[in-house]
């Protein structure tokens, strides 16, 4: 058994108003009833998975490492291997994402001021749970579960800690769950295994709701806060996006990759040196698909979190014009 204990102050907040104040979150959760489903039952967990199909984030001619002769050049069943445990590795974080997701929600439940906003962060906690179900039972039966990347442990850590709920709010749904959602639309796109195509379609339903409730929350309630918290706010989430999606995480990457690779026997030490090669201009990529900068940049936007005091750190990763 592998617990681990991190110690998170929640301000609860009774509601004994049970009419609607806030309308559109009122709207989501009557959504969110609709489109419940079941992890054990709307999976096609009958059919069986093709390692060779299940693919990674991006499609193949878009994947970084097909572009590299180390890896073109390796037998086949070795390459399908290596993209097995990749895979697996990649929607291991998301699992433990997910994990993250399901407490960050039910904090929510407790902290937030609107019997709405309560209603609907219960709805989340269900879906979160079901996320967690769906994923472990994916990855297990695709390879095992891997353990989380420290830069994406530092920003759940921190989100669960934080003691604004506005600042588990913008983490959580606008950034963490911004971030799921492009993504899981980038893996439907690129995987040819059903069964995860399935799982990430109905996952996507789920996100795309909670980013929703993180923006109609957050557009208002920020607005109406003193500087000094929208500032700690807007740190906060900049703090999170050079975890997720700067130089460091890139870096974060390279270890869990060789580790495979050297697994299977493979010569870390020529592919190490063709990456240094290949990919040193970090601007190489700066066409190719990101959901940091596609889908949690422009939510960020949206609720005005990303400012004038903010923005040069962002441009300087080439996530904002």
């Amino acid at each position: 058994m592998s617990l681990e204990e991190i110690v998170t102050t929640v301000k609860t907040l009774w509601r004994f108003d049970y009419e609607p104040h806030v309308k559109a979150l009122r709207d989501l959760y009557e959504v969110a009833k609709r489109e419940q489903w079941n992890a054990a039952t709307d999976i096609p967990w009958e059919l069986e998975s093709d390692p060779a199909a299940v693919g990674t984030l991006f499609p193949r001619d878009q994947d970084p490492l097909n572009e590299l002769d180390f890896i073109q050049n390796l037998p086949a069943q070795t390459r399908v291997e290596l993209n097995k445990r990749r895979s697996a590795w990649l929607l291991s974080q998301f699992l433990h994402g997910e994990q993250g997701a399901m407490m960050c929600a039910s904090q929510l439940v407790e902290a937030v001021p609107d019997m709405d906003g309560k209603l609907y962060a219960a709805t989340q906690v269900i879906d979160e749970a079901r996320h967690v179900e769906v994923f472990a039972r994916y990855i297990t039966r695709l390879d095992k579960i891997y353990p989380i990347m420290p830069n994406l442990k530092t920003v759940l850590n921190a989100v669960l800690e934080a003691d604004l709920w506005q600042m588990k709010c913008v983490g959580m749904q606008v950034i963490a769950e911004g971030l799921a959602m492009g993504s899981f639309k980038m893996m439907r796109e690129a995987t040819g295994d059903e069964v995860l195509r399935r799982v990430v379609e109905l996952t996507s339903q789920d996100e795309a709701r909670h980013v929703s409730y993180g923006l109609i929350y957050m557009r208002e309630e920020l607005a109406r806060m003193d500087e000094a918290s929208r500032n700690r706010i807007e740190d906060f989430a900049w703090t999170a996006v050079d975890l997720l999606a700067g130089r460091r995480n890139a870096a974060g990457n390279v270890p869990p990759l060789f580790h495979m690779m050297g697994e299977l026997g493979l010569d870390t030490g020529a592919l190490l040196k063709e990456v240094q090669e290949k990919f040193g201009d970090p601007r190489r990529f700066a066409d190719r698909p990101n959901p940091v900068r596609d889908y949690v940049i422009p939510n960020l936007q949206r609720i005005n979190v990303i400012t004038e005091r903010t923005a040069p750190n962002y441009r300087a990763l080439g996530l904002a014009a």
